[in-house]
C-alpha cells in the first residue's frame, strides 16, 4: 500500500511569536537576576539600611552570617547609591566572603558581578583599592561555583566568567571585550550576548567598551565628516574613563582624529576636537590644557592651533570688515580687500602656522552680533584707546606680523616678536605693550630690524620690501590685487631675494625693566599701606634712589610735593630714560592706573608713586586716588 506523500512543512513563526518570545526572554532574564526578594528579604534590605545608616556595624556582621543577609547587602550596594557610598568597603566584603561559607550564593554572587560590571573603575571613588578587592574576590569565588552542563537560552554570566577569566576581569577587561568583537566581526550588543552579559552592559563596564569598540571605528571613519560615535566620544563619562598609560578614552580620540586630519578641517572635526579639549591657545600652567593638551605633545597642539589660524583670520577679517561698514569710513572700506587679500594670500601659502586674535570689547560685540555668542576661538582682550580695535598676531615661521583693524600700523619681524605677544600666559593688552613693549623687548632679544608701516597706498609693497631685503621670499601675485600688483611691478619690480635669510640668533636675557612677568609669575606679597602708595609726600630714599647719580636734575625739580606750591617749568631735558619711559606710556594710555604702570615698566609700585610726586610732578597731575594723568600740554611731547 502506497502512503500519499507527507505535506510540506513550513518553518516560519509568524512575527507576533517572534516577538512574544523576545519578550518572555527578557523577561526571564530579569526575573532570574532578581531572585531571593519577598517580604523576608524586604525585611532584611530595612533592618540593613538601618543599621548602617545609624552606623552599627555589629548588626551588619550578624546580618552576614545568613544567606538572605548576604543577598539583601549586594542588592542594596546595585541599587541604592547612598547605601553603596557608606558601606561598599573592602573590609565588609572580605567579611561578607569570610562568613558565607563555603562560598557565595549564586544569586549573591551575581549581584557581586553587577556591581563590579555596573560601577567598574569608579569603585575607586568609594574606597582605594576596592575595585581590585573586588575583582580577587569574582575571580576566587568563580572558581567554587558549580558548572552547568545544560543548554540554556542564554550563556550563563559565571559561565562566561569562569571561561574567560584571564581577559574578562580587570581594568583592560573592555579593551579586549572590544577588540575580540572586531576580530569576530561582531557588534558589541551581540558579543554581550554570547557572554551572557546582557543587563550586565548597562554600566560603566558597557561604557568602556563601546568607547574603546568607537576608537577603533574613528581610524576608519570618512575624513572629515561627523559620525555617531561622535556624539558618544563627547560624554564626559566616556571620554574621561582611563585607557591604560596615563590616558584617558578622550586622549587617544583626539590621538586618531588629529593625526588623520590634514592642515585643513572640516567644522565638524574640529568641534569635536574642541568639544572635548577645549582651546589650546590658553597658558601651559592652566588646568585644561595640563588634563588634556599636554599628554598629546607639542606637534598635536601646534597642528590645531594651525587650524585654528583661519578661525582667527576669519574674525579678525569680519570686525574689519563690519567696523568700516558702521562707522561708514570710506578710507577703511576701501583698504579692507587689499588686508583680506594679503592675509588670504599668505594662508594660502601654507605660511601662516599660528595667530592669535586680541578683541577690544567693542570690536567684540561687532563679532558677537555677527556670531553669536558661539565663538569658538579662545583671544585676547585689548584695554585702553584699543576698545575698538581688532589686533592678529600672525607667525608665518620665517617672519611675524603684527596687524591692526584700523589707527594701527602692521608691525613686520624677523623673529617672535617679543615676550608677552607669542605667550599665552598674557591675555590682555594695552596699546603701550604692543607698540613700545614689544619693539623694545625685540630689539634687546635679537638686535634684529623691524618694520612698522602705516596702511598707505604702499603698504604692501613696503612688507614685501623689507622681508625680501632680508632673505624671505613670498609669492606676491597672491597677496596682492592684479591692479596692486601691476602697480607694485612697475615701481619695484618683482622682489629678487640676493641676500640669505637673516639668521635669528638665540635671544638674549632681557634688562630688567623690560622684562614683564606673566600675571601666574608674579609673587604675591603683602600690599603696601594707604600711607606708602598715596599719601602726596613721598618717602624721601624712594625719590632719592631715582635721583642718585642723576646730578643734571635740578634740586627744585626733585621736591615739587608741596601742595599749595605750582612746580616751575620744566625741563625734559633732565629727565632720565626711565622717566621718559613712564611719561610716554601715560600720554599713550591715558586713565591708567599706577598698579598697571608698574607691572608693564617693571618697577615697584612704591617708586613709581614715588617719581609721580617727585621728579615728574611737573608733567602729571593726579585724577583719583589710583591714577595720574599726564598734564595735557606734555601730551604730544612725550607722544
Amino acid at each position: 500500500m502506497r502512503l500519499p506523500r507527507l505535506p510540506e512543512l513550513k518553518m516560519e513563526w509568524p512575527d507576533l511569536v517572534e516577538s512574544d518570545w523576545a519578550t518572555l526572554i527578557a523577561k526571564t532574564e530579569t526575573f532570574a537576576q532578581s531572585m531571593g526578594g519577598g517580604s523576608a528579604f524586604d525585611s532584611m534590605c530595612e533592618r540593613i539600611t538601618k543599621a548602617i545608616r545609624r552606623g552599627d556595624f555589629n548588626d551588619i556582621y550578624d546580618v552576614l552570617e545568613k544567606r538572605i543577609g548576604g543577598r539583601a547587602l549586594t542588592w542594596l550596594w546595585c541599587n541604592d547609591s547612598e547605601i553603596r557610598q557608606l558601606s561598599c568597603r573592602a573590609s565588609v566584603l572580605r567579611t561578607l566572603v569570610d562568613l558565607q561559607k563555603p562560598r557565595l550564593t549564586r544569586t549573591t554572587f551575581l549581584q557581586l558581578c553587577r556591581l563590579y560590571f555596573q560601577e567598574f573603575d569608579q569603585l575607586e571613588s568609594l574606597e582605594e583599592g576596592l575595585f581590585g578587592n573586588l575583582e580577587s574576590v569574582l575571580g576566587n569565588q568563580s572558581q567554587k561555583m558549580p558548572r552547568y552542563k545544560n543548554v540554556q537560552v542564554s550563556k550563563d554570566p559565571i559561565v562566561s566568567i569562569q571561561e574567560n577569566i584571564d581577559w574578562i576581569l580587570g581594568i583592560n577587561g573592555p579593551a579586549r571585550l572590544s577588540q575580540l568583537a572586531r576580530d569576530n566581526g561582531e557588534e558589541l550588543e551581540q558579543k554581550f550576548s554570547v557572554l551572557g552579559l546582557v543587563g550586565y552592559d548597562d554600566g560603566r563596564y558597557g561604557d568602556l567598551c563601546r568607547a574603546h569598540y568607537y576608537l577603533e571605528t574613528l581610524k576608519d571613519i570618512e575624513v572629515g565628516h561627523w559620525d555617531p560615535i561622535f556624539d558618544e566620544l563627547l560624554k564626559p563619562s566616556v571620554n574621561r574613563a582611563p585607557f591604560g598609560d596615563g590616558k584617558r578614552i578622550g586622549h587617544v580620540a583626539l590621538e586618531v582624529i588629529i593625526d588623520r586630519a590634514g592642515r585643513e578641517v572640516s567644522e565638524d572635526w574640529q568641534d569635536f576636537v574642541l568639544g572635548i579639549a577645549g582651546d589650546p591657545r590658553i597658558k601651559s600652567s592652566a588646568a585644561s590644557y595640563q588634563e588634556w593638551w599636554k599628554p598629546l605633545g607639542n606637534a598635536r597642539v601646534e597642528k590645531v592651533r594651525g587650524w585654528l589660524s583661519r578661525e582667527d583670520l576669519k574674525l579678525f577679517l569680519q570686525a574689519l570688515e563690519q567696523y568700516g561698514i558702521e562707522s561708514r569710513k570710506a578710507d577703511l572700506q576701501r583698504m579692507f580687500p587689499a588686508r583680506r587679500r594679503f592675509l588670504e594670500g599668505l594662508y594660502n601659502q601654507n605660511l601662516i602656522r599660528n595667530t592669535r586674535l586680541m578683541l577690544g570689547r567693542a570690536a567684540e560685540e561687532v563679532v558677537k552680533r555677527l556670531l553669536g555668542d558661539d565663538i569658538k576661538t579662545n583671544f585676547a582682550t585689548l584695554d585702553g584707546v584699543l576698545s575698538d580695535k581688532a589686533i592678529i598676531y600672525v607667525d608665518c615661521g620665517d617672519f611675524y606680523l603684527v596687524e591692526g583693524s584700523h589707527n594701527f600700523k602692521i608691525w613686520v619681524y624677523l623673529a617672535p616678536p617679543g615676550k608677552i605677544v607669542p605667550s599665552y600666559d598674557f591675555s590682555s593688552f594695552t596699546h603701550g605693550e604692543l607698540t613700545h613693549l614689544t619693539p623694545a623687548q625685540y630689539r634687546a632679544m635679537y638686535d634684529l630690524p623691524l618694520e612698522a608701516v602705516t596702511h598707505n597706498r604702499s603698504w604692501q609693497s613696503k612688507v614685501i620690501n623689507f622681508l625680501s631685503e632680508h632673505g624671505i621670499e613670498l609669492d606676491i601675485e597672491s597677496l596682492l590685487s592684479p591692479e596692486d600688483y601691476r602697480g607694485h611691478l612697475s615701481i619695484y619690480g618683482y622682489p629678487v631675494v640676493e641676500t640669505p635669510k637673516a639668521r635669528v640668533p638665540e635671544p638674549k636675557e632681557l634688562p630688567g625693566h623690560l622684562n614683564v612677568l606673566a600675571p601666574s609669575q608674579v609673587q604675591k606679597r603683602s600690599p603696601p599701606t594707604f600711607e606708602e602708595l598715596f599719601a602726596e609726600r613721598s618717602p624721601a630714599n624712594a625719590v632719592d634712589r631715582f635721583l642718585r647719580g642723576r646730578p643734571s636734575v635740578p634740586h627744585s625739580e626733585r621736591r615739587s610735593t608741596s601742595r599749595h606750591r605750582e612746580p616751575s617749568p620744566p625741563h625734559s631735558n633732565g629727565l632720565s630714560d626711565q622717566h621718559k619711559t613712564v611719561l610716554g606710556y601715560l600720554a599713550h594710555n591715558p586713565n591708567v592706573k599706577a598698579r598697571h604702570v608698574a607691572a608693564l615698566l617693571g618697577f615697584p609700585l612704591k617708586e613709581i608713586v614715588a617719581m609721580f610726586a617727585g621728579p615728574l610732578a611737573p608733567y602729571v597731575e593726579r585724577k583719583d586716588m589710583h591714577t595720574w594723568v599726564i598734564k595735557s600740554e606734555f601730551i604730544n611731547k612725550f607722544k
